[in-house]
């Protein structure tokens, strides 16, 4: 089964609140190991095939990162040696695919709940704690972005750190800003002291939950409070690291089944008792 193309029931909300919210928008899911997509085995995967601008890609590896800044990277199988195998070779692909193709990268732990049209071209989000969080990034394929981005792929090239867990995520991306921006606080990082051509949005656009607070959206006790602070905004982060591992009925009155009977009701329908 390792070298079938597999999602959670989570990560298939992401996927379907996306395609939904963004008709307009060609949504590409990415894989690094499946070879072939078995959409029969799971009930709640199926869904994702009857929108027209949802694709499934599989990366070679191999060739990936052919003529940039991390071609020697991966041609030393730099990430093989990482303890966080995973996590930072996510870490390392959203910026290489950003740098080859430009466009929007989204964390499989979101719910798109509107139209990312109205967001400014190039934009990061703050995380709210003092750095740049790596989760939600729009990078254009040409002129500033391309350069952001390339400045991003040469800090990994120069800097990779395996045994740290954030060190080529939120920490790295962080670094290279405030570099670009001049500034130390990532409260400053306002677009015009970032070149004029890049945002820092503010931790409610797309973290109006903090990790701090992060089973609120699992809890009765705060679905008021939680669907107010999210209200508005195009998409919400569920910090999936700290809450994969929540039980969670689909009939359960708390904000995150509210969301996904709201924004993503083909895949949580598919689910027979837990989300």
């Amino acid at each position: 089964m390792d070298d079938i193309a597999w999602l959670t029931a989570r990560q298939a909300c992401a996927i379907e609140s996306a395609a939904r919210a963004n008709p307009d928008w060609s949504v590409f899911v990415l894989f690094t190991s499946a070879n072939t997509f078995n959409f029969q085995s799971s009930a709640h995967m199926f869904p994702l095939l009857f929108y027209s601008n949802v694709y499934f890609r599989r990366l070679n590896m191999a060739t990936f990162a052919v003529g940039t800044p991390l071609e020697k990277f991966f041609r030393d199988n730099t990430l093989r040696n990482s303890s966080f195998i995973v996590e930072h070779t996510s870490d390392v692909l959203r910026l290489l695919t950003l740098y080859k193709y430009g466009g929007t990268y989204l964390d499989s732990d979101v719910v798109v709940m509107d139209s990312l049209n109205d967001l400014p071209r190039n934009y990061l989000g703050s995380e709210g704690d003092g750095y740049i969080a790596n989760g939600v990034i729009n990078l254009q394929a040409t002129g500033y972005g391309h350069m952001v981005a390339e400045a991003f792929l040469n800090e990994i090239a120069n800097t990779f750190n395996g045994s740290v867990w954030a060190a080529n995520g939120p920490a790295m991306v962080t670094r290279v800003m405030r570099k670009i921006c001049n500034v130390t606080n990532v409260w400053d990082m306002t677009r015009a002291k970032c070149g004029g051509q890049i945002s820092v949005l503010p931790p409610e656009t797309f973290f109006q939950v903090t990790y701090p607070h992060h089973t609120s959206y699992f809890e009765v006790a705060h679905t008021a409070e939680v669907l107010d602070r999210i209200s508005g905004h195009v998409l919400t982060h569920l910090w999936n690291k700290l809450t994969s591992g929540i039980v969670l009925r689909k009939d359960s009155p708390v904000a995150y089944i509210i969301l996904a009977n709201a924004y993503c009701p083909n895949v949580i329908y598919k689910c027979e008792d837990y989300f």
